[in-house]
């Protein structure tokens, strides 16, 4: 059955009424971001069946169920489009939600291995967890999930069970071990993937993820499944410096630190970096606050590195700081709200070189600037940048200053 109209809405006539879809190898095929509403709250309201279900295929085309403060096994009979397997996703809801909300269910595939091509409007970026810098698609399953709570005071809690298929974890541009995938879901209001890990057990025999567990604050709207050893990415929230009477003060935030044994701050030299700081870390999943106070180190380059309790060590974000007489070019900021505005103290009256990279290094913009010593505002038009990280690097020729930002 094709649906041709803008919304579907199944709901009963009468208060002892029970609405419900019964699919008897039969299909709703639901296109042009049309809508299937469910007002029966009763977790039979969609009954499944050994062949048909909903096909769904992209972000926009959603079931709606209007499950309210019920709690239950709730069973979304996907179906995929060009083969017609059953890709079943099931959301026990183990805990009631506040609020009189509902949940919008959806799910489809991408037509490549680059997730970043057609994720959801909400992700900004498919970055993998060691650098925060590169395209982790090729650890990621080909499709996405949407299961978003909307209009609750408080979300539900949930187990969450997600079917795929073969063919979105086999293509030869991945480099997925099928064992090892779990769900990870995006933070849109942090913008980060990491600060829940993936989660849940895969059966590769049957190609399903189970016991994927949602609190009410991870109840997120996008979601997938990638590697549990190669998980997207976790961003420190911000590392910051100020100038102090005493010196240089360094901030930064974590919002989850698993398996991390202490940081480090390193000051950036032409022949090679030098640990001035060695902070242990608090460990958790929620939010920790660190602060270090730097007499001797009050100008340069300094970047910060998470260092796990195997010894690997991940450069988390690098930023330049003047805190002495001005003697060196640096960045305080870099925002990307309308153009790409940066705020640079130079040295002294010169010309220099702006580029900008992507991820993968590749040069989008080149241009030359004038700087004059002291604070300089420099605006930059409109580059229609990608969603991703960047590296805007600046240099005179006998000097050279990186600073990383994302383009949301």
């Amino acid at each position: 059955m094709k649906l041709l109209v803008p919304i579907l809405t199944v709901f009963c006539f009468y208060s002892f009424g029970q609405g419900r879809i019964v699919f008897n190898n039969a299909y709703i095929v639901i296109d042009n971001s049309a809508k299937v509403v469910v007002e029966n709250p009763s977790t039979n309201a969609i009954m499944p069946s050994a062949i048909g279900g909903f096909i769904t295929e992209s972000e926009f085309d959603q079931v709606i169920w209007n499950v309210g403060t019920s709690t239950g096994n709730y069973v979304m009979p996907f179906v995929s489009q060009t083969t017609f397997t059953q890709i079943p996703f099931s959301a026990n809801l183990t805990a009631a939600g506040t609020g009189s909300g509902r949940i919008l269910f959806s799910t489809y595939p991408g037509p490549t291995w680059d997730n970043n091509t057609y994720r959801p409007s909400d992700v900004t970026h498919m970055f993998d967890y060691l650098t925060g810098a590169v395209n982790n698609s090729d650890h990621v399953i080909d499709r996405f999930w949407i299961i978003d709570a909307q209009s609750y005071t408080t979300r539900p809690a949930a187990t969450f069970s997600f079917a795929y298929r073969d063919i979105e974890h086999t293509v030869a541009a991945n480099n997925i071990v099928e064992a090892n995938l779990g769900a990870q879901r995006f933070n849109n209001t942090s913008n980060i993937w990491g600060d829940y890990l993936p989660q849940g057990t895969t059966n590769a025999a049957l190609n399903v993820t189970t016991g994927v567990p949602v609190t009410p604050a991870n109840f997120f709207r996008s979601w997938t499944l990638s590697e549990i050893t190669n998980p997207l990415a976790v961003e420190v929230s911000y590392f910051k410096t100020s100038c102090q009477n005493d010196g240089l003060m360094f901030n930064w935030q974590t919002l989850v630190e698993s398996d991390v044994d202490h940081f480090e701050i390193e000051k950036v030299q032409p022949a090679g970096s030098e640990v001035i700081a060695f902070i242990p870390a608090v460990g958790g999943n929620g939010i920790q606050n660190y602060e270090y106070l730097s007499a001797n180190h009050r100008i340069g380059t300094f970047r910060l590195v998470e260092v796990t309790t195997n010894g690997d060590r991940n450069v988390k974000s690098t930023l330049s700081a003047d805190c002495g007489n001005g003697s060196e070019t640096w960045v305080s900021y870099v925002s990307e709200i309308e153009g790409i505005v940066f705020q640079v103290n130079g040295e002294v009256s010169d010309e220099e070189t702006v580029r900008i990279l992507d991820a993968a290094g590749k040069l989008v913009f080149e241009s030359s600037i004038a700087l004059q010593k002291g604070e300089n505002t420099i605006s930059l038009p409109n580059l229609n940048l990608s969603s991703g990280m960047y590296v805007l690097s600046i240099s005179n020729g006998s000097s050279i200053v990186n600073e990383k930002f994302i383009k949301h």
